[in-house]
């Protein structure tokens, strides 16, 4: 299958290890793409259900993508969200290319471009 070359994903709400999850439809697009930067915007891994049992093994396949782009080069940064309080703490972490932080700021064709979760409860 030819990937197609992808400058910026920006990929929210995910919630692996929840039962409404789509990890096999997000998995298939991963498979699809070849970016050069992986925005993670909150909420990829539902932290609130860690407490549960449930984490199927096509969860655990989108977390093998998501490193094998690390491990590629592909910069992948990983926005705290709501669901991700106990990360925060460690905003400004970076191992390889993969940065786990609070905000980001990228220049995208000469202009600043912001990305953050924003938090609200309902």
């Amino acid at each position: 299958m030819d990937k197609r070359n992808i400058d910026v994903v920006v990929i929210s709400d995910v919630h692996l290890g929840t039962y409404g999850c789509h990890a096999k439809e997000l998995l298939k697009y991963l498979k699809s793409i070849r970016p050069k930067t992986l925005i993670l915007n909150g909420d990829i891994i539902d932290i609130w259900q860690f407490s549960k049992s449930y984490w199927p093994d096509s969860h655990m396949k989108v977390i093998r993508k998501l490193m094998k782009f690390v491990s590629e080069g592909v910069q992948v940064y990983y926005l705290t969200g709501n669901h991700d309080e106990m990360l925060r703490k460690f905003d400004g972490m970076e191992m390889g290319s993969f940065h786990l932080q609070n905000k980001l700021i990228l220049e995208l064709d000469g202009k600043k471009a912001w990305f953050f979760m924003a938090m609200f409860s309902m």
